[in-house]
């Protein structure tokens, strides 16, 4: 996956933003890639016990004002793959699984023509 056109703006980094979910803040981003074609963030949630989740960049909806806002809702992110630290190498089955998760909560929004 990649990020949507233009959806990133001019920002070169969204490392530290707030993410937020459809249905409220759902995290901060602790670690991203913009490789074309695969291209994700890590999300990180949890004050105390962190969790990382792998959130493809396909779900991104917008970027601005130091927040990236999702596709998604906290419920769908907490199902996202989990990483044992931001930095940790994703295998391309977590980046599947990933996707996986995605395409199930976008099949239910309303297709743009």
């Amino acid at each position: 996956m990649t990020f949507a056109a233009g959806v990133l703006g001019n920002h070169s980094s969204v490392k530290g933003f707030k993410v937020v979910a459809s249905d409220g803040g759902a995290g901060r981003v602790s670690w991203a890639t913009y490789a074309p074609g695969d291209s994700y963030l890590v999300l990180t949630v949890g004050r105390f016990s962190r969790k990382h989740h792998v959130l493809p960049a396909g779900a991104v909806t917008d970027v601005g004002n130091n927040e990236v806002h999702v596709a998604l809702t906290k419920s769908e992110l907490a199902h996202l793959p989990l990483l044992p630290d931001p930095q940790a190498a994703v295998d391309d089955e977590k980046v599947q699984e990933a996707i996986a998760t995605f395409a199930t909560a976008a099949s239910r929004f309303p297709q743009r023509g």
